[in-house]
């Protein structure tokens, strides 16, 4: 286990997925898993293999060659919203899920991929767990049963909640991810948050990525030991950030997740020596700016490779 005193970690997603007639074969059973509402029939349950086994591995083990101190599982099945939604009863998969019913938990979602990252880092490295927010969850659906986006957001909650309870026990970390917070801050998203993690005995993080400025003193009052955002794409951020006082850690993207092309280490390490003088080593968590899924594998790699570089060439200078 690694024994830096400054960790670095990811957001969660990883360039790493099933292409073509895999991916969408996988895609349409769970369309046809959450169609089948009156049986309960789900459809695929028992494939004899899975499509995504073998990248959730290459995900995991290329986070662990990077050097990387927290993991995800790389969320190769699907993206942030239709992972978690297509399990849920009461939603129907279509272009957009929709929302048909009564939200109900069936199963745990991400367990089993969290086991195998636990598997494979072989006690190298952390492990985090990721549930997309509840928020993000309602205002990315479309509603036929609610009829209002809180109801709907508050129905989420509930569900995520178990879901987080579930995943509790295998991982190092839980982290929400509330994209929205950022776009359209609810005035019930602190309840939110607090809800889905209510069961949660691991550290807590809180992901919102764009400028979250405008919330931040908002954000400062959850319930969470650490508050991620994207201060590489958002060069004042942490200038504004570090005139609040708050328990949290910061969670410090400081590689761009929008930019398909690495930045050198001596970039990355400029960034992160001008946040160690705002928040000191003991405040600080390192990360890309966001989820890798949209990049190219390799800068994505080279990307996460630099930033513990970075990291470790500053520590050694500090010791």
């Amino acid at each position: 286990m690694s024994q830096h005193k400054i960790k670095t970690t990811v957001v969660g997603s990883f360039p790493s997925r099933p292409t073509g007639d895999i991916f969408m074969r996988s895609y349409h059973i769970g369309i046809e898993q959450n169609e089948d509402e009156e049986s309960g029939n789900e459809i695929g349950k028992n494939w004899n293999h899975d499509p995504f086994k073998t990248s959730l591995e290459e995900a995991v083990n290329l986070q662990i060659g990077a050097g990387i101190d927290i993991i995800s599982d790389g969320q190769t099945r699907n993206d942030m919203v239709s992972l978690f939604a297509g399990k849920l009863k009461g939603i129907r998969m279509k272009e957009r899920p929709v929302v048909i019913g009564p939200l109900e938990f069936r199963e745990p979602i991400t367990l089993d991929d969290l086991r195998l990252a636990r598997k494979l880092a072989g006690g190298r490295c952390m492990v985090k767990g990721i549930i997309t927010g509840a928020y993000t969850m309602a205002r990315s659906c479309v509603d036929e049963h609610y009829g209002n986006v809180e109801e709907l957001a508050y129905a989420f909650a509930e569900v995520l909640d178990q879901e987080a309870r579930a995943i509790s026990g295998t991982v190092d970390m839980i982290q929400v991810d509330e994209p929205f917070f950022s776009v359209d801050y609810p005035e019930y998203g602190k309840e939110l948050v607090g809800m889905i993690m209510k069961g949660v005995e691991v550290d807590k993080a809180l992901h919102v990525c764009g400028d979250v400025a405008p919330v931040f003193e908002e954000l400062m009052e959850m319930d969470v030991n650490i508050l991620d955002h994207e201060f590489a794409a958002h060069e004042n951020l942490a200038n504004f950030v570090a005139g609040f006082d708050f328990p949290q850690k910061i969670g410090y993207g400081c590689v761009r997740s929008d930019v398909n092309e690495a930045e050198s280490i001596d970039i990355v390490k400029e960034r992160i020596k001008k946040v160690l003088d705002l928040f000191g080593d003991d405040k600080l968590l390192l990360d890309p700016d966001c989820g890798l899924r949209n990049l190219d594998k390799e800068v994505a790699v080279r990307k996460l490779k630099n930033m513990v570089e970075a990291r470790d060439l500053i520590e050694e200078v500090r010791c």
